[in-house]
């Protein structure tokens, strides 16, 4: 039997090392990587527009295409699956912001107060789980982007472009952080989704 496989922590803490390494040294340097070449490869390129070589503005147009392609597959599969209803007709819509921050800090702390109402935090953990979509959702995001940096090709495509990359990464990190947490909490607490 595999040593890692037989002790969960110590899995976890490699897959948690290895999104830190991908998260705070491949990103930036990807992102580095490429305002560098935006900055310095391009004929005629200003900070606003630039003349992007040929092989930038196919590969952009590429990347562009393939995210908005995953875009699409990924809503008309919300609709057809009825999660994009499903989502519309939960109890939790008609809440206060206030309480629905609430109902989600105890999900995901695992730790339901003994005043709540059982049934939302049931279907709060539910919607934490049944997110996943956005992930992909953000991923289409990611490759539109990118694309539109190096159909740009100027200095301040790529800092909007590597800032939106950021924000995209930490979203698609924190809806799977999120579904994790839902399914502990329903897992941890079966006697919550009984009633």
């Amino acid at each position: 039997m595999d040593a890692a496989a037989s002790n969960p922590g110590q899995t976890e803490r490699g897959q948690r090392r290895l999104r830190l390494i991908l998260l705070f040294v491949l990103l930036p340097a990807v992102v580095g990587g490429l305002a560098v070449g935006v900055a310095m490869g391009g004929e005629n390129t200003g900070i606003f527009d630039g003349d992007p070589p040929h092989w930038a503005s196919n590969l952009g147009l590429v990347l562009v295409i393939v995210g908005v392609v995953i875009e699409v597959a990924a809503a008309i599969w919300l609709v057809a699956t009825g999660r994009y209803r499903s989502g519309r007709q939960s109890p939790l819509i008609g809440l206060s912001w206030s309480h629905r921050r609430r109902l989600d800090r105890q999900v995901r702390r695992d730790a339901p107060e003994a005043d709540e109402d059982r049934a939302l935090l049931v279907e709060t953990a539910r919607q934490f789980v049944s997110q996943r979509y956005l992930a992909v959702l953000c991923a289409g995001l990611v490759l539109t982007s990118v694309g539109q940096v190096f159909v740009g090709f100027a200095p301040f495509h790529a800092l909007i472009g590597g800032l939106l990359l950021v924000i995209w990464v930490v979203l698609i990190v924190s809806v799977l952080r999120n579904a994790r947490r839902g399914e502990a909490f329903l897992r941890n607490h079966p006697d919550l989704s009984e009633r």
